[in-house]
C-alpha cells in the first residue's frame, strides 16, 4: 500500500514547462525497469539488482514528493522562471554537492520511515539497494542512474510531441552531462535523429 502512493506522485520538473498532466513516479520507475532491462541486456551488470534499483529508486517520494535540481533556485517573477527553465541548471561543484546531500538526507529518512515495518533482511536489501544507487557505488548502480536521466528525457520528448515549444535544451544538456554508457549514448542518437524528423 505504501508503495501504491507513489502513483499520486507526479514528476514536478516537467511541470514547470507547463504540462498539465506529467507522469507519476510509477510510470516513470516502470519505464525505466524495462529500460534497464532491455538496453542492459549485453552489459556486464546484474540485471535482477539493476531492475530492483529501477524499480525502487525513487520510492522516498512517498513522503518528500519529487525534488528536482530546480528547487529554490526558480525565480518569482513567471516570466524569469519560464526562461530560467530553458537552461539546464549550471552549478559550481561545491553547490552541486551541498544540494546532493540534503535531498540525500530528507530522502534517506523518508525510506527509513517507509522500511520501519518491514521485515529485517528486506529492509536491509531495499535500504542497500537505494543507497548504492544515490551514491553510485556499483556498474548497476551508474548504469541506472544513466537510465534515469534518458528515460528523463523520453518524457521531456513526449512533452514536445504534445507542444512543439516545448523547450527539451535542459533535458538533452543533462544528458550530455551524465551519460556515458555506449548502449544509452546510441539510444540518445536514435532518440535526436527522431526529434528531427
Amino acid at each position: 500500500m505504501e508503495a501504491g502512493k507513489l502513483k499520486n506522485v507526479k514528476r514536478k520538473g516537467i511541470s514547470f514547462y507547463g504540462v498539465k498532466y506529467p507522469d507519476s513516479a510509477t510510470d516513470h520507475a516502470f519505464r525505466m525497469a524495462i529500460m534497464v532491462w532491455l538496453l542492459g541486456k549485453n552489459k556486464r551488470i546484474n540485471h535482477e539488482k539493476a531492475i530492483k534499483i529501477a524499480l525502487l529508486h525513487d520510492l522516498c517520494k512517498i513522503y518528500t514528493g519529487d525534488i528536482t535540481p530546480y528547487d529554490g533556485l526558480l525565480p518569482k517573477n513567471k516570466k524569469d522562471r519560464e526562461e530560467f527553465v530553458k537552461k539546464w541548471r549550471r552549478l559550481p561543484l561545491s553547490e552541486k554537492k551541498k544540494r546532493h546531500d540534503d535531498k540525500y538526507k530528507k530522502e534517506y529518512a523518508a525510506l527509513k520511515k517507509i522500511l520501519s515495518t518491514l521485515p529485517e533482511d528486506l529492509r536491509k536489501e531495499i535500504e542497500s539497494l537505494w543507497t548504492e544507487y544515490h551514491k553510485g557505488v556499483s556498474h548497476e548502480a551508474r548504469f541506472v542512474a544513466q537510465v534515469d536521466v534518458v528515460e528523463n528525457l523520453i518524457e521531456a520528448l513526449e512533452g514536445w510531441k504534445q507542444d512543439n515549444k516545448f523547450p527539451t535544451r535542459p533535458w538533452w544538456e543533462h544528458a550530455d552531462e551524465a551519460v556515458f554508457e555506449p548502449a544509452l549514448l546510441d539510444l540518445l542518437k536514435e532518440i535526436e535523429r527522431e526529434e528531427l524528423k
